[in-house]
């Protein structure tokens, strides 16, 4: 037996996948994209940390949107090229182009678009767009320019806004629309929960208490990864004790940082006032830079951490091992990160508002 079927589910509503028949919350900026969208306005950027739900929502628009022609690319190409080769898959080349081997170049693709849409909406959708580079990003802002019916939404973590205002500065002029994903609320947290049971056939909130769903979203900060990962965890942690229900209590007995010393960090979610970009900016270097390392990927160890670092600093790899593990404890200290066990090693990752600064720099 596993831990969903202890529950009567028909399988686990917490798994990491995406599904976006399960999309909740983000009222604001949902309206904002849909907006943009009816009005046909030519490009849109959304942003937002590791596990905010960017991916769940460009799959939503894919598969919601009604009226227009939507293609989803999980990742932009590295060489423009590319993009012929994504476009003549989804509209097919003519019986006379296949016989005579002949297809778009990137110069002629708009044209060959155009005529492949006619009148219709078409909705480009590119995720983890951070990825690319400014080469691809200036051919995707021909592409829209030429395109007659076109709205391309771009996403990706936060320095993908950085790298446009940066170095494509045409491209950001374009741009009508900028939303930024920072969390769910509470009561958006707690639709996720209460929709994800019931998409597996269970009911409520059942097994977990009303006051653990709270508990897990000032531990989590409303962030759906984070969410769905302590859900599972303490799914696995009521099975393997034999317990029918998941309490509050529970959530404690998860807790890696006992300490008296070392800030809590759902007393930090619970805060009304996060620490400031100056805040962060003030403290020093390497401090910042740990911090801006795990503000790009979560849950990273010691040793990974460390890997992007310039180790020429050091006088070897085990000094700076040992500097970053330093650091780590003096950034718990001050509630920046906070960590988990993982058998015999220690993931650290940022503390939810903290993460919600980074997002919104």
């Amino acid at each position: 037996m596993t831990a969903f079927e202890k529950f009567k589910w028909s399988n686990n509503p917490f798994i990491l996948q995406i599904n976006p028949k399960l999309f909740t919350g983000y009222e604001q900026p949902v309206k904002t994209i849909l907006n943009h969208i009816e009005n046909r306005h030519k490009i849109a950027l959304i942003t937002g940390s590791t596990g905010s739900g960017k991916t769940t929502l460009l799959r939503w628009l894919e598969s919601e949107i009604e009226g227009v022609s939507a293609l989803y690319i999980s990742k932009p190409p590295k060489d423009p090229v590319e993009f012929v080769r994504i476009f003549t898959d989804i509209y097919g080349l003519s019986l006379l182009d296949h016989f005579l081997n002949k297809q778009p170049t990137l110069y002629t693709l708009p044209k060959y678009i155009n005529d492949k849409l006619k009148k219709q909406h078409l909705l480009l959708l590119i995720d983890e767009a951070h990825e690319t580079n400014k080469d691809t990003m200036e051919w995707l802002r021909v592409l829209v320019d030429q395109i007659n019916n076109v709205t391309l939404i771009l996403a990706g973590l936060p320095v993908l806004e950085s790298k446009i205002k940066e170095s494509l500065q045409t491209l950001d002029q374009r741009i009508t629309s900028r939303t930024v994903l920072t969390a769910l609320t509470e009561p958006e947290t707690l639709d996720f929960i209460r929709k994800r049971i019931l998409s597996v056939e269970g009911h409520g909130f059942h097994p977990f208490s009303e006051e653990a769903v709270h508990k897990i979203y000032h531990r989590t900060g409303g962030f759906p990864r984070e969410v769905l990962k302590m859900c599972d965890r303490l799914l696995t942690h009521a099975f393997e004790n034999n317990k029918d229900e998941v309490s509050a209590e529970d959530i404690e007995d998860l807790r890696e940082l006992p300490q008296e010393n070392v800030r809590d960090d759902s007393v930090i979610s619970f805060s009304p006032r996060p620490p400031s970009p100056e805040q962060i900016q003030s403290l020093p270097f390497r401090q910042k830079q740990i911090l801006e390392i795990l503000s790009r990927e979560d849950w990273q160890s010691p040793g990974t951490i460390t890997n992007s670092l310039d180790l020429e600093q050091y006088k070897s790899r085990a000094h700076a091992v040992r500097s970053v593990n330093n650091i780590l404890h003096r950034l718990m200290l001050e509630g920046y990160v906070q960590r988990e066990s993982r058998g015999k090693f220690f993931l650290y990752s940022l503390t939810p508002k903290v993460r919600t600064v980074f997002v919104r720099e």
